[in-house]
């Protein structure tokens, strides 16, 4: 009788990965232009405050800081413009801090065909500047915050990201760094693999945390998959 060939389980049919805090240790980078800008209004900051913002819509975090000092005569739009332009000019003077194993399993991903995808709440010019420091063909695609209507929590993003990509969201992988990312990306049927990096992300169905992406590889990553479809 001939020997049942062991179960191989099919890795992930994409990639799809959160830039801030995930990708790339950028929120100490907007926690100082949030200081510096707030500061110059008059107003008082607090890292309480800036942990709020973690995983949210510029837009959303905008108005948030505008309601915390009290300065309704000026927009959200127009403090995002600040923000951004600080933490542009931070990128693209000085190096990219990647998270750790990031830009290893990016590699193994590019080398085993796997496609990855950026999905972000931050805006294209950013992700231009961040994916222009990388090696070509790290990613397939990318989505930015500007460029979708309904931003994280909501599925949209990633949505998007896996129709450009032409899989399903169930066969992928999403990295995140916030709960409001992690809703994101489970929202969209993918699972979400956590990294809390400033705040923590709580336990959900298709949601599995881990310490670091140095942790991880293509073949743990198949096996995690494998075992939340199994529990379906």
């Amino acid at each position: 009788m001939t020997p049942t060939p062991p179960h191989v389980p099919a890795r992930p049919a994409a990639l799809l990965w959160d830039f801030d805090g995930t990708l790339a240790d950028t929120e100490p980078l907007w926690i100082a232009a949030e200081y510096d800008l707030i500061g110059r209004l008059g107003g008082e900051w607090s890292d309480e405050h800036a942990h709020q913002l973690v995983g949210n819509s510029l837009i959303d975090s905008g108005s948030y800081i505008l309601n915390a000092i009290g300065r309704h005569d000026l927009t959200a739009e127009w403090v995002v413009d600040q923000l951004v332009s600080r933490v542009i000019e931070d990128l693209r003077t000085g190096d990219i801090p990647w998270r750790p194993g990031a830009l290893d399993l990016l590699e193994a991903s590019r080398q085993a065909g796997i496609p990855c995808a950026l999905v972000s709440a931050s805006y294209r010019v950013q992700l231009d500047a961040a994916i222009g420091a990388l090696p070509a063909g790290s990613f397939t695609t990318s989505v930015a915050g500007d460029e979708v209507e309904r931003g994280k929590p909501h599925p949209e993003p990633y949505e998007r990201a896996c129709a450009e990509l032409g899989v399903d969201a169930r066969d992928c992988i999403v990295f995140e760094d916030s709960e409001t990312g992690a809703r994101s990306g489970n929202a969209a049927g993918a699972l979400v693999v956590a990294i809390p990096n400033r705040v923590p992300i709580p336990d959900a169905p298709r949601r599995v945390q881990v310490a670091s992406l140095a942790d991880v590889d293509l073949d743990g990553l198949a096996r995690l998959l494998d075992e939340a479809d199994a529990h379906v």
